[in-house]
């Protein structure tokens, strides 16, 4: 049977890596595009947010090459992301497709059962290792955007691209730890001489906000090579790893981690309001301690979530006086505009500065 998920960021890496050791097919899901997006906003119901719709056209893109069985992440709580996989299989049933559908859900063991049940060759013996690999994957993937965001001043989109295609290839096929961990040294080495103080603006800036559009350069229209290109160093505040400790990891042990962002949060926000607003609001208020010069809230048009956290982000800007951009997102959204506005933060960031 052969599998696919939807595509967002690189976490089909790891995932790939996981699946195929188990000797489960899987089909790489097509990188989203105008055509994924256009087919999302065909079939997905009008005020959907532009996660579900890319969600969406890109599953659909994988049942045309072949895909027979179609993977995603649940969850809890009011934010729609919980219930993209009931809603995608709907849609997609009645536009006349026939396949199978499993919906990740915590804890653990729910992956575990996933697996079982695609794979004829599963034993626990495998399943150790198979995750361990799959876990170091990501964890070295982000590593990598990390130190990109933080060295990669005055890096153009293009080289950035470049040399993170070729990075990720090789993170695709490492099949050890130690693997891992020298194509970890030679990124950095590669991006140390392709990167020059001189175009440094100067600024640091934090991004929050809603995860997928985050994750996805191409719901987000590249913000971070973006503000990469315009000397700016930058913090996400929203990684996958830590998602899934925490969501998935932690909470089936009724366990928590964010203590932290909780404390930082309180006096703004007492309860969670899904999504990851509240982590929005902790982390915002942490950058500000820290020292940052700004903080750019990246949400999809519609997202109930960071619409409250925005709420209270005026509070925390104000008390901090602490500059926050708010950029929501959805299929009218113009690379031309979002580079305008980017443009005009990172200037107000530098004047403010002095």
């Amino acid at each position: 049977m052969l599998v696919a998920f939807p595509q967002m960021g690189d976490f089909n890496i790891p995932l790939e890596s996981l699946f195929n050791n188990f000797e489960i097919d899987t089909l790489s899901s097509p990188p989203l595009t105008k055509k994924t997006l256009d087919l999302g906003v065909q079939y997905a119901p009008e005020s959907s947010c532009l996660p579900f719709k890319l969600v969406l056209g890109s599953f659909i893109e994988s049942l045309e090459e072949g895909a027979e069985a179609l993977i995603i992440a649940g969850g809890n709580g009011p934010c729609r992301f919980g219930h993209f996989g009931e809603l995608a299989k709907e849609v997609l049933e009645s536009l006349g497709y026939e396949f199978e559908f499993y919906i990740l859900e915590p804890p653990v063991s729910s992956i575990i059962e996933t697996i079982t049940e695609l794979s004829s060759d599963f034993s626990w013996f495998k399943a150790l290792p198979a995750l361990w690999l799959a876990w170091k994957k990501l964890i070295i993937i982000e590593e990598l955007k990390k130190y990109r965001l933080k060295a990669g001043i005055g890096l153009n989109r293009e080289r950035s691209h470049k040399l993170d295609n070729k990075y990720l290839q090789l993170v695709s096929k490492a099949e050890t730890s130690r693997e891992l961990t020298r194509i970890k040294e030679k990124f950095q080495l590669e991006l140390d001489k392709l990167v020059s103080v001189q175009d440094s603006a100067g600024v640091k800036i934090g991004l929050v906000g809603d995860i997928y559009t985050i994750l996805e350069p191409f719901a987000n229209l590249d913000i971070e090579r973006r503000l990469n290109h315009l000397g700016a160093v930058v913090n996400r505040g929203v990684f996958l790893s830590d998602w899934i400790k925490e969501n998935i990891i932690y909470s089936g042990l009724g366990l928590s981690k964010n203590h932290n962002v909780a404390e930082a949060a309180k006096d703004y926000l007492k309860v969670k309001v899904g999504g990851l607003g509240f982590e929005t609001v902790g982390k915002t208020v942490l950058y500000g301690r820290q020292g940052y010069d700004g903080i750019i809230q990246l949400s999809p048009f519609g997202c109930m979530p960071e619409i409250v956290a925005k709420s209270a982000l005026d509070e925390v800007e104000q008390d901090l006086e602490l500059p926050v951009l708010n950029l929501v997102v959805d299929e009218h959204s113009s690379a031309t505009g979002v580079q305008t506005r980017l443009e005009a933060f990172v200037d107000l960031l530098q004047r403010k500065k002095g």
